[in-house]
Parts: C-alpha cells; structure tokens; sequence
C-alpha cells in the first residue's frame, strides 16, 4: 500500500484552516496529500519532495506536527501525531539519561578516639635551656 492515511484534527495549509481532514502520505511520490471529506476534486498535494536533502523540515511539538513552513497539522493524541511525523521521517531526539552528579570526596571518619584528642592538640612548647644552666661551674685552672 503505497498511502497511509491519518486523520488530524485541524489542519492549517499558509492561511486555510481545515478541521475534521485527513492527511495521506504517498510513500512512492514522497508527498503528503490533503484529503477533504466530501470533496469531489479528490485530494491536495500539499507538501512535496520528502527524503531531499533540501525537503521540508518535520517537528514534533506534542499533539501538533509542523511540516516546512507551510503545514500545521494538530491530531487527537500525541501518539497519532508522533507516528505520523515517523512516518514524514521525523527522528524524535534521543533522550539523554538524567545522571546524578557524585558528590565531592569528604574527610573519612576518625578510627579511635584517642587519636582524634591527640591529633586535635597542639604539642607543648619546647623550653629552651639557658646557657649559664648548661655551663658547669667554670673549671679554675690549678697552678702548678
């Protein structure tokens, strides 16, 4: 079945608004047609030219689908309208897990509390001895 058929809520082709239509894509011919219930002309190429580098860009804003810059189409559901922009060769952006950002090495737990009192001081002050308490009593030389 070349056609697939989908049918939108509102569509809005430049200025025309359409409600209750449907939209049909022609894999073969790489267009989207607009197909106006109890219409005698048949349907309208709307968008041409779908797989060219230059081809009309398709986004994906919730129920609402933008093909180019011409063509609105708004659907009953997201659903409907995320399977037809995969249908115009929409690729929705991956999503990108959410990561939990680690947090920053801390001070590991004191082992003892004896080590912690004796870390935590401050070591006693070195006195230093004065130089007459370390001189003996000055040795009187003997005479001979």
């Amino acid at each position: 079945m070349p056609s697939k058929l989908f049918s939108a809520e509102h569509v809005s082709y430049g200025a025309a608004p359409f409600t209750k239509v449907q939209l049909g894509y022609n894999s073969r011919a790489k267009c989207l047609n607009l197909i106006v219930p109890g219409s005698t002309k048949g349907a309208l190429q709307v968008v041409g030219g779908f797989g060219d580098p230059e081809g009309p860009q398709v986004s994906l804003d919730g129920e609402t689908c933008t093909i180019g810059s011409a063509v609105t189409a708004r659907f009953i559901n997201e659903a409907v309208a995320a399977e037809f922009a995969t249908c115009l060769g929409f690729a929705p952006p991956a999503k990108v897990p959410e990561t939990v950002p680690e947090s920053a090495p801390c001070t590991p737990p004191a082992r003892a509390a004896k080590s912690t009192v004796a870390m935590s001081s401050t070591p006693p002050r070195v006195k230093r001895a004065k130089l007459a308490e370390i001189m003996e009593e000055p040795v009187e030389k003997k005479k001979a």
